[in-house]
């Protein structure tokens, strides 16, 4: 950016109207430069004894004509109008960025801050994106937050970061005799790349951290020019005439041959911090950047006054208006569907939110043994037995049978292989296996959990619910019924339907329709060596309540799933076994597929293809989109309606205005406010041989969005969809635990081997789940 800019303005005669500069290989202009197709010029920096040299090449005329057809629904989307956008984006981020810290869309300031600790805070940013919509061009503007390293004296951030106070005195923590090396190594994981600026002689440079000495500046010998040996204490003091305050302190390598002494380092302000957050600091992130509807709004548009989109020259050249007012439009709210639950009693939902008092589920499946595992030494007897009788009430209340008074209590030491051991005949008198089992974990258990999930999916196929102690020796009735629903769904149940005559399309058994969600997972920023795992799940019953589930390990970063064709035929084969068996339908075949996608498209090809495997007609198909990773908001007009929260209500519906002016898009809002600004999930309809008018997908989506297993509030996704990202979740931990690949998590060390080798062999380690969970 500096190198450009200062092209720029070194050549003002030649960029009469500057260009904007996307920061990597495009410079886009309002004119033509004077200089014809190619040129090169060279540009002095203070800081450097030789100039850059820039080279500009033409490469293609921008044809905004297009566009314009384009937001009129004219003609669909081709290079030139995403070329046009991408101009229009990078002219309205030039002038913020040119003082602030950028990201991507996003730029921050310090001016709203929190400190998150361990020498980091967080910075409120603004997002914002061009984007066409029917009839008009867009700005999406929105608030944002990001980590980055606090500014100011080095010595001050690592003693942060160790957990010290910044005003203590670094002798008994930095020294280089007093670091252990695996403190060391954290703090250099910490620090590494980080850019310090230096002054020296009035000259002042900004270099990364590369490394930290063994050695403090006080042993740190180099050889000097004339051949003779020096420490790095003597040659500081000696050429900056200024003595060293800690010469014992470890040193920082800036360049292959330049070991500086830490107290000669400034933090150079403004440097993101892209490292995981630990649970302290991300606790920090949430609470940062939850903020009620008319406090975000307010956030928003005091974000214009730094956009300043009236003064920037870049616009200016480009003549380009904005109108920074908010945009008033017009939507809808779709009436709330009826929700179904056992012996024929009905619940209408208010503000995305129903209490079940009273309520049977609708299918409860039958508990075939219990037992009772606890790792927790402080999980008292009193715990225990309020556990055990609001397990039974709960149970009882709900309909689920079963479930015994005073099931058989196990207490385990929390060791690696001890849930191995755990046998029938320690959980029934009879030596049989139940078909349940809770184990209640201590508060930092999530390794036994993880153990406990792998063994119950996987090795002996047996439904396990996990407590926290500290809640269920404690919890009250709503607990327990949200512990049940789970329960009851693993087991095989179906908790809630809708009222068949809302969902005519789902429930109409002349035409059966089969709902699948589909989603894939990768490993953290950064990671290269870990597999992405991709899930797929699908209704098996004619209320499409009930789901099957199947998942795979894959290459790292794969967004399209490798086996669609086989998951989908898996969840095909398991619906018409349902209907067959369960239903007793004669003809169990679907007729009509509407599938749900988190992320990019699927190949059309590969879900018809598992129907020809399976060896039934192609269905009619919907393809559905589902994103919630975007930066639209939604704010109730003044006066217009809102819900506790400060929401717009649940239901909202927004399908014009603001949608792609040729694509068949919504946004639906189909989830209550709790904290903070509801965000809406975005329908992208990619193909619909079923021709349904607009208000009927959008009528499905959100009675689907009622009957999500695990509570009694309408979510803000399809439920296949959310299924579909759980499943995925759970994929990581598919591995023999006392394997080397037992733990995928993103900061777990597990094989050197690279690339495609290590996907394969993740794919062979990647285990499916026992046969007696039904998938």
């Amino acid at each position: 950016m500096e190198i450009i800019r200062g092209m720029q303005e070194q050549n003002p005669t030649i960029f009469t109207k500057k260009g904007s500069y996307d920061g990597r290989k495009n410079l886009y202009s309002p004119i033509k430069y004077s200089f014809g197709n190619n040129a090169q010029f060279e540009v002095t920096d203070p800081t450097r004894r030789n100039p850059w040299r820039v080279r500009i090449q033409f490469a293609a005329m921008i044809n905004p004509a297009s566009t314009e057809r384009y937001i009129q629904g004219q003609m669909t989307h081709d290079e030139m109008i995403l070329t046009t956008l991408n101009a229009c984006n990078v002219a309205i981020r030039m002038q913020p960025i040119q003082d602030h810290p950028f990201n991507a869309r996003s730029f921050f300031t310090r001016t709203e801050f929190r400190d998150m600790g361990r020498g980091v805070e967080l910075w409120r940013g603004y997002f914002q994106s061009i984007r066409p919509a029917i009839g008009k061009m867009v700005i999406n503007l929105d608030i944002s937050s990001a980590a980055f390293y606090k500014g100011g004296s080095l010595i001050k951030l690592c003693l942060e970061y160790l957990g010290r106070s910044p005003e203590a005195d670094p002798t008994p923590f930095l020294t280089a005799t007093r670091l252990d090396p695996r403190t060391k190594r954290d703090l250099m994981k910490f620090i590494r790349n980080l850019k310090v600026k230096t002054t020296r002689a009035n000259e002042t440079r900004e270099r990364p951290i590369k490394d930290l000495s063994e050695k403090g500046a006080d042993a740190l010998m180099f050889k000097k020019d004339d051949g003779g040996l020096t420490s790095v204490q003597a040659y500081f003091s000696q050429t900056t005439g200024r003595q060293l305050r800690y010469p014992g302190l470890v040193c920082v390598q800036l360049s292959k041959m330049a070991w500086v002494p830490i107290e000669f380092c400034e933090v150079v302000p403004g440097q993101f911090f892209r490292k995981t957050l630990n649970p302290d600091q991300t606790k920090h992130m949430v609470e940062f950047s939850t903020l009620r509807p008319e406090e975000r709004l307010r956030n928003i548009r005091n974000g214009l006054q730094v956009l300043r989109y009236g003064n920037s020259p870049y616009l200016q050249d480009f003549g380009i208006n904005v109108d920074a007012n908010p945009m008033t439009i017009k939507a809808r709210i779709l009436p709330t569907p009826t929700l179904l639950y056992g012996k024929n009693q009905s619940i209408q939902p208010r503000d995305g939110q129903w209490n079940m008092r009273d309520k049977q589920l609708f299918k409860p499946e039958k508990i075939l043994g219990c037992a009772i595992i606890i790792y927790d030494r402080r999980f008292r007897p009193d715990q225990e037995a309020h556990l055990k009788k609001n397990l039974f009430n709960v149970t009882q209340m709900l309909g689920i049978q079963g479930m015994p008074p005073d099931p058989p209590v196990l207490r385990k030491d929390a060791t690696g292989s001890a849930y191995w051991n755990v046998s029938g005949s320690e959980c029934s008198a009879k030596g049989n296996m139940p078909n349940l089992i809770i184990v209640v974990l201590p508060d930092m258990g999530e390794d036994i959990y993880l153990r406990i999930k792998n063994a119950g999916d996987i090795k002996i196929g047996v439904a396990t619910q996990c407590l926290r102690a500290f809640k269920c020796g404690k919890g009250n009735e709503q607990y327990f019924v949200n512990v049940c629903l789970k329960i009851n769904a693993k087991l095989g149940g179906i908790n809630v339907i809708p009222k068949p005559d809302t969902v005519r399309f789902l429930t109409d058994r002349a035409v059966p329709t089969v709902v699948i969600g589909a989603d894939v997972q990768h490993p953290g920023p950064g990671n290269m060596t870990r597999p992405s795992h991709s899930a797929v799940v699908g209704s098996v019953d004619s209320d499409a309540t009930k789901y099957v589930a199947t998942s795979r390990a894959q290459p790292c970063r794969r967004e399209m799933i490798d086996d669609l064709t086989d998951m989908v035929a898996h969840v095909l084969r398991k619906y018409m076994q349902y209907r067959k068996e369960v239903e007793k339908n004669p003809n169990p075949a679907p007729r009509r597929i509407l599938f749900y996608r988190d992320g990019i498209s699927e190949v059309r090809g590969s879900i018809l293809e598992a129907c020809d495997r399976v060896g039934i007609p192609r269905p009619k198909l919907t393809f559905v989109v589902v994103g919630k990773r975007h930066h639209v908001r939604f704010f109730p007009a003044p006066g217009g309606g809102s819900d506790k929260s400060g929401n717009c209500p649940a239901g909202l519906v927004v399908d014009r205005e603001i949608t792609s002016p040729v694509e068949y898009d919504f946004y639906l809002q189909s989830h209550g406010g709790l904290l903070g600004t509801s965000r809406s999930a975005h329908y992208n309809v990619l193909v619909d041989e079923n021709n349904f008018m607009p208000d009927d997908l959008q009528r499905i989506s959100f009675s689907l969005c009622h009957v999500y297993a695990r509570s009694t509030r309408s979510v803000s996704i399809v439920p296949p969809v959310y299924y579909a990202d759980t499943v995925c979740e759970r994929a990581k931990h598919h591995y023999d635990p006392d394997s080397g690949f037992g733990n995928v998590s993103d900061s777990a060390s597990v094989s050197t081997t690279a690339g495609a080798d290590q996907a394969e062999t993740y794919r062979r380690a990647f285990q499916q789940v026992h046969g007696n969970t039904g998938q």
